[in-house]
């Protein structure tokens, strides 16, 4: 049944490449969540790319490898966090000062993100209210 004989019996041979098997699996698991965020490029886009707006482009993969592409429309939205293994994220609220104000209960695409085929996977919209504070939420799978 297995390659290597010992004195161990059968059950205890099984629980023990049962339990490496497992350990694998499990560590597996935690370097995908725990890279998730990692940006393997970043690129920066030009106003006559993005609309006449300078905007993000983050390249991230999953636990497969399979890349999946963030395009931030407005950096302003990209703020400093405090969680592990990132540096930035998308703001869940902004508040825009100045002449600039939205017209309350507008909504507005901050950012997309989509799989290697160009296949939208998920949004991150913010919804205006008054004062120019805007007040943001996930549509869809969004890497933040």
């Amino acid at each position: 049944m297995f390659i290597v004989e010992s004195n161990l019996p059968v059950t205890a041979r099984i629980a023990l490449a049962s339990i490496a098997i497992g350990t694998s699996g499990i560590s597996t698991g935690l370097v995908g969540w725990c890279g998730q965020s990692y940006v393997t490029t970043l690129s920066y886009l030009k106003p006559e790319e993005n609309g006449g707006a300078e905007g993000v482009q983050l390249t991230t993969q999953n636990l497969l490898l399979k890349p999946r592409v963030t395009t931030v429309y407005d950096p302003t939205f990209l703020i400093e966090t405090r969680r592990a293994f990132a540096k930035w994220e998308l703001a869940d609220k902004m508040v825009l000062s100045g002449d600039k104000t939205p017209v309350p209960g507008t909504e507005e695409t901050i950012a997309e993100t989509t799989d290697k085929d160009g296949n939208i996977l998920g949004h991150w919209v913010v919804k205006w209210g008054e004062g120019g504070e805007g007040t943001c939420h996930e549509v869809g799978k969004i890497i933040r």
